[in-house]
């Protein structure tokens, strides 16, 4: 986002009406500009009213993420792990950067934006991080490619929502790793109950969580190693706080947002903070422990146990019961034929009957 839009966007943030002379002062910049700007901002999705005599506003005001204020939430004991949040305005995919950057031990510039373009301009530095253990943190507030399980798109929209991937090393091999997604979801699960949403919220094999039975956070792992036995996982975590009718038409499941559930106006800055601190506490004990400390906790949210589902793999569609997980974090079923099957993630979807 250009530096001139970007400022425009935070004297709006605040929901009031501003009028186009006001706005113009402050920037020094003509009406007319402001205008150009205001155009721009809608093609970001952003709701922008406009009222003769009153101005510009964004209704509701939006709140952008902010370091500081992410970090307010985050326990003493993980606040030097978080030390490397990286927020953008906008990234083609947030996993991708970070396997990027991973890969190519270079930081590019936030802050650096391509001001014809409106786009994130990349320039690479000559600094060569040295991080703890590859550990990033990368939000952005809008994702122009952003990705769900198998390469499906996953509905965008500025500001209103939080997009964050975060890079861990692990000294094990990938088929060890099987349950690190089930992880992740009990934390965020334990994330949005810190937050105050105490009843209702449910996890649905392997990676997505529920909320009375509508989707709310979607998780995605990546895998990938640069020397035998250190494997570097990138973990993108969706979480639906404010979605517009008009973004939520283009969903093709049931799903709900955090606005919905409480009725009031998400505190983005808040649930970022929350859910960084469980997701350090999460995956350090799943590397030192592994799964065990984590299979009651996600037994007790499981969607499918008891249920009738259908697992869909590449070559049938097997029906049965819902049997929960065993050690490794595979899905268990129980088939018409009494027999009991276990399943990789990888491998197959999971569909849980009405």
């Amino acid at each position: 986002m250009p530096k001139n839009i970007k400022a425009l966007l935070k004297i709006l943030c605040d929901g009031k009406y501003h009028s186009g002379t006001t706005l113009g002062a402050k920037l020094k910049v003509t009406r007319g500009a402001i205008w150009k700007s205001i155009k721009q901002l809608k093609e970001y999705g952003i709701n922008i009213e406009a009222k003769t005599n009153l101005g510009y506003r964004i209704p509701g005001g939006l709140e952008l993420l902010d370091k500081k204020n992410i970090t307010k939430h985050i326990a003493i004991k993980h606040k030097f792990d978080a030390n490397e949040i990286l927020i953008f305005d906008e990234l083609p995919s947030t996993n991708n950067y970070l396997a990027d950057l991973i890969k190519e031990k270079k930081l590019e510039n936030c802050e650096r934006y391509n001001s014809d373009s409106g786009k994130l301009g990349v320039r690479k530095n000559k600094k060569t991080l040295k991080p703890k253990s590859e550990r990033y943190f990368c939000f952005a507030e809008y994702q122009t490619a952003a990705r769900g399980r198998f390469g499906r798109n996953w509905i965008c929209t500025f500001a209103q929502n939080i997009y964050l991937s975060l890079s861990w090393q692990f000294s094990r091999e990938p088929h060890e790793l099987s349950g690190l997604g089930l992880v992740i979801a009990v934390a965020v699960a334990e994330s949005l109950k810190s937050y105050g949403i105490k009843n209702g919220i449910s996890l649905k094999w392997p990676n997505d969580v529920l909320w009375e039975n509508r989707k709310l956070v979607g998780i995605l792992i990546d895998l990938f190693g640069e020397i035998p036995h250190i494997y570097n996982a990138i973990i993108g975590i969706g979480i639906n706080l404010n979605i517009s009718q008009e973004k939520g038409d283009q969903i093709t499941q049931p799903w709900c947002d955090i606005a919905q559930i409480t009725g009031l106006t998400p505190k983005r800055n808040q649930l970022a903070g929350l859910l960084l601190d469980n997701l350090l506490e999460a995956i350090s004990t799943y590397q030192d422990q592994g799964l065990k400390p984590f299979i009651k906790k996600w037994l007790k949210l499981d969607a499918a146990y008891g249920k009738k589902v259908t697992v869909i793999t590449n070559e049938q569609n097997i029906t049965g019961t819902g049997m929960g997980i065993d050690d490794k974090g595979y899905f268990l079923l129980k088939d018409n034929h009494g027999k009991t099957r276990s399943f990789a993630s990888a491998e197959v979807s999971l569909r849980i009957q009405p």
